[in-house]
């Protein structure tokens, strides 16, 4: 049985109230709804709360699940619409900001200074991710980092594949703006 099928089923037998279907959900896709809001709302308690959230919801709402798509692109777009509105609601509040995306331990190099490197790139990354634009950062991250295709995106987003092209080359181009200017202001490239 494929993860598809395997996810169409179990999702089935959540509509019926079976809890332990949730659990086949959550060994398929478990890790990408968390490293999805791992990226977006960049802390881990945050991102351990919303995959739970998200799969609360899952259950919730199995019976919503009109069968257009992929389970796994509904469960993503659940994923996005819940981290889009946590961070909505964090501005609101006030009191917490999107100040670090996630810590990417550095893949362990021979020598300090390719170590040194990488930590420099990583941050760089970072930096530029939190300055992005919440819609462009979301979408950045859907196809750059998650490697959703534009039609999956499309889906999750509930865009038209043409306006996901778009707003995806613009996000691009402001991130490469962006990471242009940090280089520049880190010393890492000249002007």
């Amino acid at each position: 049985m494929t993860d598809d099928q395997q996810a169409t089923e179990a999702l089935k037998r959540c509509q019926l109230g079976n809890v332990e279907a949730l659990g086949v959900l959550f060994e398929l896709f478990g890790d990408k709804v968390y490293r999805l809001c791992l990226n977006v709302l960049g802390s881990q308690p945050d991102a351990e709360d919303a995959t739970q959230e998200v799969f609360l919801r899952v259950f919730a709402k199995a019976g919503t699940f009109a069968g257009r798509s992929q389970v796994s692109t509904w469960i993503h777009r659940l994923t996005v619409n819940l981290c889009l509105n946590q961070l909505k609601s964090r501005k609101r509040k006030s009191a917490t900001s999107l100040d670090a995306l996630p810590q990417a331990a550095p893949t362990s190099m021979v020598d300090g200074s390719g170590r040194l490197q990488q930590q420099e790139t990583v941050a760089l990354v970072q930096d530029v991710l939190k300055r992005m634009p919440e819609e462009a950062r979301t979408i950045f991250l859907l196809r750059e980092v998650e490697d959703f295709s534009y039609r999956e995106i499309s889906e999750i987003l509930d865009l038209p594949q043409g306006t996901v092209m778009s707003r995806l080359s613009r996000a691009r181009d402001k991130f490469r703006q962006l990471a242009s200017g940090s280089a520049i202001d880190l010393g890492v490239m000249n002007e």
